[in-house]
């Protein structure tokens, strides 16, 4: 493996010796070759920014925990597979209370290292299409790339698959196939999806909090009869209040990328802001992330970005996982940025007090993300993103092999655009399978859609 390679990865010379034969060990058993490696390096120095150590040093941590989730049952752990878009909290519990315990979501960390960096995810949906999940029938190419990469024998079969099936019915479907075909316990985390949730995040149900925090804690039991000991809720919390260390980070970076011109493209971002979702990234990821505030920080200081100065600013909402996409929207003249909710952590601002951990850990979820509680406080919390970040136009990804993501964008086009003013893109097509579309397809739409957002931006401009 050259250095070259191992250099876009942010590689210190001591993490070469330590990490090279665990690497070179991962590669053989996923299948990557040297024709692979060329592959991801160009795909690399193309759309992701190398040039700061700190962007070289996030994706280090990605490729680090591919490693580590391919590695894990051979080095001796017990192997936790958690359903994306994964419950931070309990990522940071079960990741950071064992040290015989791996976690991680495997549909997100196969996505940005297999799919992003290395244009090798086709083969493992194929796998899953064979398997139970077939093309053309709606299955989310996420669940997809989890049960052909466990079938293919890329990751290691898990000891408990802990689903969240409030956002996804077929989750849970797809985690009891997998638990019957292959003897696996799993513990389903349910939720109340039930109301409008006018008031929310200020006015968040009872009700709701009560259910999930049950649900949570039983999943939890569940998890300690697996590995054999209890998860006492002082480690919990300490856990929990470690993993938002990367949190801190990773918000300070999405308010420096409020600054013109755009320090840091959407796709870089994307990776430094879900890194609180693996382990690497919770225990390594404030020292990247560090690296990366201070590389941004000159830049802003310069006037650097990566786009003009004064480019309108439009919001992308569900960023597919397909970097060109995002490239030809900043070659069109288009900052992205800042994302919606991306300056939200894990914090618990004015819970009562002597709560019980898994009902404040409920209460800061949905609290976090609108989507966690309903449809149309997802709407809300677009709209708040929107104002705050003062965008002259939004892009929402219909992701049209989910739920949930494939309904509510149609209404939330029709309410910001009457209420906001604001142009709204619809872009359908699925989060990690591109073998039916591609960037160069969408392009025409971009264009006219980026006419558009300029010439808004001109008219007020000249009104003012």
């Amino acid at each position: 493996m050259d250095s070259e390679f191992l250099d876009l990865f942010g590689f210190e010379p001591e993490d070469v010796k330590k990490e090279l034969p665990r690497i070179e060990k991962a590669f053989d058993i996923v299948g990557i070759r040297d024709e692979d490696t060329e592959r991801a390096k160009a795909k690399i120095n193309k759309y992701f920014d190398v040039e700061l150590l700190g962007m070289r040093k996030v994706m280090g941590l990605w490729l680090k925990e591919m490693v580590d989730m391919v590695l894990a049952k051979e080095e001796g752990k017990k192997v936790i597979y958690v359903s994306y878009p994964p419950i931070p909290q309990i990522v940071a519990a079960l990741a950071l209370t064992s040290d015989d315990v791996y976690c991680a979501s495997p549909d997100i960390v196969l996505s940005n290292t297999l799919n992003l960096m290395f244009d090798m995810i086709n083969p493992v949906l194929e796998t899953a299409e064979q398997n139970g999940l077939a093309p053309g029938t709606a299955f989310c190419s996420y669940l997809q790339t989890r049960l052909g990469a466990i079938v293919k024998g890329i990751i290691p079969k898990p000891d408990l698959l802990i689903p969240s099936c409030f956002l996804c019915d077929l989750t849970p479907a797809c985690d009891q196939l997998l638990g019957e075909l292959y003897d696996i316990p799993v513990a389903y985390i349910d939720n109340l999806i039930d109301e409008k949730g006018e008031g929310w995040p200020q006015e968040i149900n009872p009700r709701k909090i009560k259910y999930f925090s049950t649900q949570m804690r039983e999943a939890m039991d569940i998890y300690c009869k697996v590995i054999g000991r209890q998860l006492p809720g002082s480690e919990v919390t300490d856990a929990v209040i470690f993993a938002e260390r990367t949190h801190v980070y990773a918000s300070e970076i999405h308010q420096m990328r409020v600054s013109d011109p755009l320090p840091l493209s959407e796709n870089d971002f994307f990776l430094a802001l879900s890194m609180g979702t693996m382990a690497r990234g919770i225990n390594e990821g404030p020292e990247a992330l560090s690296a990366l505030v201070d590389g941004l920080r000159s830049r802003v200081a310069a006037g650097k970005g990566v786009t003009e100065k004064g480019a309108p600013r439009v919001m992308f909402s569900m960023i597919p996982h397909d970097p060109s996409i995002l490239a030809t929207i900043n070659e069109l003249g288009l900052a992205i940025g800042p994302t919606s909710g991306g300056g939200r952590r894990m914090e618990r601002p004015e819970h009562p007090p002597n709560m019980e951990i898994w009902e404040d850990i409920a209460l800061s979820h949905m609290r976090s993300r609108g989507a966690n509680y309903s449809s149309l406080a997802y709407i809300n919390q677009l709209k708040e993103s929107v104002r705050d970040a003062n965008v002259e136009g939004i892009i929402l990804w219909r992701h049209y092999s989910c739920r949930q993501y494939s309904i509510f964008p149609i209404k939330a086009k029709e309410v910001i655009e009457e209420e906001l003013g604001v142009p709204v893109l619809l872009l359908e097509g699925d989060y990690c399978d591109f073998r039916s579309y591609t960037s160069q397809q969408m392009r025409t739409r971009l264009e006219t859609f980026a006419e558009m957002v300029k010439n808004n931006k001109s008219a007020r401009e000249r009104t003012k």
